[in-house]
C-alpha cells in the first residue's frame, strides 16, 4: 500500500517497455496527496474503506488532479445495495472493478453515469464468486473491458480470460435464449474499449494514425490454427479461441521489436 507500494512497483518496471498505469492504495488521509502525485490514480480494495474524511479530501484532490484514475472494487462476492448508491451518488469512482453480482438496474445506473466496469470473470471463477451478468450487460450495451484481477490466483493472459468470457456468455445465451458476446466483441473488450474506459483512446487501443504502434504478430501457418477457410469474420474467431502465447511471434511498442521468438 501507499508509497512503498507504488515504489516497488516501478521499481520492478523501470527497464520494462511495456505501458502501464498504476493505482496506489491508501495507508491514511494524510498519505493521499503524495500517493495520487506518484501514481496514475487511486485504487480501493473497497469503497466502504473511505471515511467522510477520505471522501472529502479525493474530492479535492480529483478536482486538482483531473487526469487521474479513479477505480475501486465492487460486487465481487455479494451486492451491498447502500454501498452501491454511495458510489452513484458521491461521483467520486470513474472504474469499478467486478460488479458480479450486479442487477440490471445497476448497470443502467453505471452507464447513466459513465462509469466503466471491468468484469474479471476467471478470477470470480477461481473463488467461487459466481457470473457477471452477462446478459444485461449485453442487452444495455455496457462497454466493458477485462482484467485478470490476482495474479496470486491467475496466470495474467487476457486469451484465457476473453475464452472463459465467451464459454460463460454462450451458455447463459442458451439458458435464457440471448444473444452471446462474438469474438470481435470481445477483443473489443481488451483494446480500444479497455483504452476508451481509461481514457487512453487518444493513444492506445486500435491501430490508427497517431497513436503508438502497439500490437504484435502471430503466425496463422502454426498447427493449431489450421481451418478450411480464413476470412474477414473467420479470423476473430480463430484468434481468440486458438492464440497461445506460443503464437504470438513478435511484440512491437511504440514500433520498435520489443520481444521476438526464435
Amino acid at each position: 500500500n501507499g508509497l512503498t507500494g507504488i515504489n516497488l512497483l516501478r521499481e520492478a518496471l523501470q527497464k520494462s517497455p511495456i505501458n502501464y498505469r498504476i493505482l496506489g492504495r491508501l495507508n491514511d488521509t494524510t498519505d493521499a496527496e503524495s500517493v495520487l502525485k506518484c501514481a496514475d490514480g487511486l485504487g480501493f480494495a473497497s469503497y466502504d474503506q473511505l471515511s467522510s474524511e477520505n471522501k472529502e479530501i479525493i474530492r479535492s484532490l480529483k478536482r486538482e488532479y483531473l487526469d487521474k484514475i479513479f477505480a475501486t472494487h465492487d460486487g465481487e462476492l455479494s451486492r451491498d445495495e447502500l454501498l452501491f448508491n454511495q458510489i452513484i451518488n458521491d461521483q467520486l469512482i470513474e472504474v469499478i472493478i467486478h460488479g458480479t453480482h450486479y442487477k440490471k438496474d445497476d448497470l443502467e445506473r453505471l452507464k447513466k453515469h459513465n462509469i466503466s466496469l471491468v468484469l474479471c470473470p476467471r478470477c470470480n471463477g477461481y473463488f467461487g464468486s459466481g457470473f457477471p451478468p452477462i446478459n444485461e450487460i449485453y442487452d444495455l450495451e455496457i462497454p466493458i473491458s477485462l482484467g485478470t484481477d490476482n495474479v496470486m490466483a491467475n496466470n495474467i493472459d487476457l486469451f484465457e480470460e476473453m475464452r472463459y468470457l465467451y464459454r460463460i456468455s454462450r451458455v447463459l445465451a442458451v439458458n435464457n435464449d440471448t444473444k452471446n458476446f462474438s469474438s470481435k466483441d470481445l477483443l473489443e473488450m481488451v483494446t480500444i474499449t479497455a483504452a476508451r474506459n481509461l481514457g487512453l483512446e487518444k493513444e492506445f487501443g486500435s491501430i490508427s494514425v497517431g497513436k503508438y504502434a502497439d500490437f504484435f504478430l502471430v503466425d496463422l501457418s502454426s498447427p493449431n490454427y489450421y481451418t478450411y477457410k480464413i476470412d474477414s469474420e473467420s479470423i476473430y474467431n480463430i484468434i481468440v479461441q486458438r492464440t497461445k502465447s506460443e503464437n504470438i511471434k513478435k511484440t512491437y511498442i511504440k514500433g520498435v521489436v520489443e520481444f521476438e521468438r526464435k
